[in-house]
Order: structure tokens, then C-alpha cells, then sequence
């Protein structure tokens, strides 16, 4: 291995790529200060480095500064880099700082009581087991993650410390089983030492370059999410809810219906009441919207008290029946306010797509149609749009005539 890769040149020279990622880090914490998870990696980089040089002068620096102290900064890298994924799944504790230097710590107690750690074998295991450890909580805490927040670097970076964590396995049970000669202070310059600064030299700047993807990821998708959120209710707004129901009328198939509800008497709310309880009106509705809505269903607010649900595979008659079934769960909400508890109330217009044909506008056209003769009828009740047969009564302004429930 010497003749081919001399190991405190690999150290030195990938030291000088995790510099460049701890820089990289710091300098976008500079500018996302309550992203404290880009500090603590950072942080953790930049120990990193410390580490490899102090790794990279064993056998010219004294022993307690290129083993001792250097293993125990290694060992507070791991700490930093384990918070600072417990901060971006935002799974932090109050005693989550001094796990963090837990493995240090004992590292350092070790180094200076036990005799054990004058073995070159004894202080791999250690070192290893430790991060293995820390390794494995970082894998654990992604996996759960994954589910709220599914990056594709998210998926990616488990898969990585995951292997990286079998790989410090592998290391603990090398150490008692193949043992290296006890003595050794330098590492020994044979090729399963090159191979294992290799992998951990690709690892940390592997890691560190999926670190900074999924900072950009977390924020493309943040902005995402708010620029198709309604920031109020947190369901779709019209813009996204448009992007969306449009695919959904590409082709022959005529089931769909589209149900539009308005709070009734709304503005007495907001009057009487004051803004606050209109708005806590209104989240109030839209929980109880997304609570009832079909799982293949499209619910968003379109405007002020207005709220809309599309649901792709329905008939008017099953359409109906959710329409009902959202207006008497209305029926028996309670909003707080400071003059007592506010009930509400929903009127519901109901189109189907076989009568209006699979075009957004008439759609909802024929929907707004049904909800004003809700509201006509009396509120707190569903309408239906028929399209009017050639015999059938025609209401004054043109619109056919609708059926109120």
C-alpha cells in the first residue's frame, strides 16, 4: 500500500475537501440562522479536520495529541453530526448537547484510567462501538422521518450511514478477531488500512455533499408547500387546486363531481364576533373538510368562506352523500368566542361531470349555480345541478332548473 497511496497524503488531502464542506455550511448558516442543524454539521466538519490532521502526524506529534486527543475530537464530530440530525428532524431534547459529548467524554476518561487503551486494538474497538452507536441513532431517527418529509436525500443519506454503521461493525469484531500488532502507534500502512481510510474518506465527503442537497431540497420544498397552501386552513389554494383538478378531466370517463360549500351568515361571524373567530371559524371547517374528504379527493379554499372538493371517481349520488355528510358534521361544530360558543352552518352546491361535460369551467359554473340556490332555498342544505331537458322548466335567468336536499 505505500507504494501505491501513501495514508497521510489521503489524509491530508480529504481534509482539505471536508474544509471545503464545513465552509460551505457555515456560510449558509450565515444567512439561515434558525436552521441550527447546518451549524452543528458544520460544526461537525470542521472537528473532522482537526482530526485528520492530528491522524495524519501520528508517529511525529506526541502520542497524546495525535491518539488521545485526536480520537476524542473524532468522537465529538460524531456527537455534532448525530444533534444536528436530531435538530433537522426536529427531535431535539433537553439533554440532547451533552449525548453529544458523551462519547468524548468517555473516550477521554478511558484514555486516562484504563491501561486497556495502550492496545491499538482496544482503542478501535472503542472508537468504533461509539460511532456505530451514533450511527445507528441517526439511522433510526431518518427512518421515521422519512415519512413526514420523504427527500429523495433524506433516503439516500440513511442508506449511507447505514452502510457506513455496518462497515464500524465490521471494525469492532475485526479488532478481536484479526487483531493488529498491539504496539502500533502510527497506522500501519498496509492495504485494509488504505481501504478503510478510503471508505471513511468517501463517507464523510459523500455525507457532506447530501448534506447540502437536502438543506436545498427542504427549502425548494418549503416554498412549495407554501406557495400551494392556503396559509390559514392548510389546504390547497386556488392556484394549486386548479394545477391539480386539471389533470383529473383529461379523458372519456364521465364520473367526477365537484362539490363547492360556503359558510352561511359568515360575515355576522367576522361582525359580531370579531376576525379572530371568523378565522378560527374557518380552520375549524377546513379540519372538518379534510377529516371527511375521500383519500383520492381534492379539497382546497378557493376564496374567502368558499371551499371547494373535488372528487375524481364519484358519482353525483356519492357526491351528494359526502356533501351531506360534511354539512352535518358543520351542524355540529362549536367555534370559541368571547360572547360563547359560535355554531355554524353550510350551504352545498353539487355538479357531476356527466352533466356538464369534463371542462373545469362549466364544472364549476354548474356547482356555483347549485350552491346559489342552496342559499336560496335556505341555507344548510345540498343542491344538485340537473342540466335542463328540452322540457324541462327553466329558471328565469336561464340556469336549469336544480333539486335542494
Amino acid at each position: 500500500m505505500g507504494g501505491f497511496l501513501d495514508i497521510p497524503t489521503l489524509l491530508f488531502t480529504v481534509a482539505v475537501a471536508t474544509f471545503c464542506i464545513c465552509i460551505s455550511l457555515l456560510l449558509i448558516w450565515s444567512s439561515s440562522r434558525h436552521e441550527t442543524c447546518i451549524l452543528s454539521w458544520g460544526t461537525a466538519f470542521g472537528l473532522a479536520v482537526l482530526t485528520m490532521i492530528l491522524v495524519a502526524l501520528r508517529g511525529r506529534a506526541p502520542h497524546v495529541l495525535s491518539v488521545t486527543v485526536a480520537n476524542a475530537v473524532l468522537l465529538a464530530s460524531f456527537g455534532a453530526l448525530w444533534l444536528g440530525y436530531r435538530q433537522f428532524t426536529g427531535t431535539t431534547g433537553r439533554f440532547d448537547r451533552w449525548i453529544a459529548c458523551a462519547g468524548a467524554l468517555i473516550w477521554l476518561v478511558l484514555a486516562t484510567t484504563s491501561s486497556l487503551f495502550e492496545d491499538m486494538n482496544a482503542r478501535m474497538a472503542v472508537l468504533s462501538g461509539i460511532e456505530f452507536i451514533f450511527f445507528l441513532f441517526i439511522v433510526v431517527g431518518l427512518v421515521r422521518h422519512y415519512r413526514d418529509e420523504p427527500l429523495p436525500s433524506v433516503g439516500l443519506t440513511t442508506v449511507l450511514i447505514g452502510a457506513h454503521a455496518a462497515v464500524q461493525a465490521y471494525r469492532v469484531v475485526s479488532s478481536i478477531i484479526v487483531p493488529n500488532d498491539p504496539d502500533i502507534v502510527a497506522l500501519p500502512n498496509t492495504l485494509l488500512m488504505g481501504l478503510s481510510l478510503i471508505e471513511s474518506s468517501t463517507f464523510v465527503v459523500f455525507l457532506g455533499l447530501l448534506q447540502l442537497v437536502m438543506i436545498g431540497q427542504r427549502s425548494e420544498r418549503r416554498y412549495r408547500i407554501v406557495a400551494e397552501t392556503d396559509s390559514l386552513t392548510g389546504l390547497a389554494n386556488r392556484r394549486h387546486f386548479l394545477e391539480r383538478i386539471g389533470p383529473a378531466l383529461i379523458g372519456d370517463d364521465e364520473r367526477g363531481a365537484l362539490i363547492l360549500f360556503d359558510i352561511d351568515h359568515f360575515k355576522s361571524v367576522n361582525d359580531t364576533h370579531g376576525h379572530p373567530t371568523g378565522d378560527r371559524a374557518l380552520m375549524a371547517f377546513a379540519a372538518t373538510l379534510a377529516a371527511a374528504a375521500p383519500v383520492d379527493s381534492i379539497a382546497s379554499r378557493v376564496g374567502g368562506e368558499e371551499f371547494a372538493l373535488f372528487l375524481p371517481k364519484a358519482t353525483v349520488d356519492e357526491a351528494v352523500e359526502v356533501a351531506d355528510r360534511i354539512r352535518r358534521m358543520t351542524g355540529d361544530l362549536r367555534v370559541a368566542a368571547t360572547t360563547g360558543a359560535v355554531s355554524l352552518t353550510v350551504s352545498c352546491g353539487v355538479a357531476s361531470i356527466s352533466e356538464t361535460e369534463p371542462d373545469f369551467q362549466n364544472l364549476h359554473a354548474a356547482a356555483d349555480s347549485a350552491l346559489y340556490a342552496a342559499k336560496s332555498a335556505g341555507r344548510n342544505r345540498v343542491a344538485i345541478y340537473r342540466s335542463p331537458a328540452p322540457s324541462a322548466p327553466v329558471c328565469s335567468d336561464g340556469a336549469a332548473v336544480l333539486t335542494a336536499r
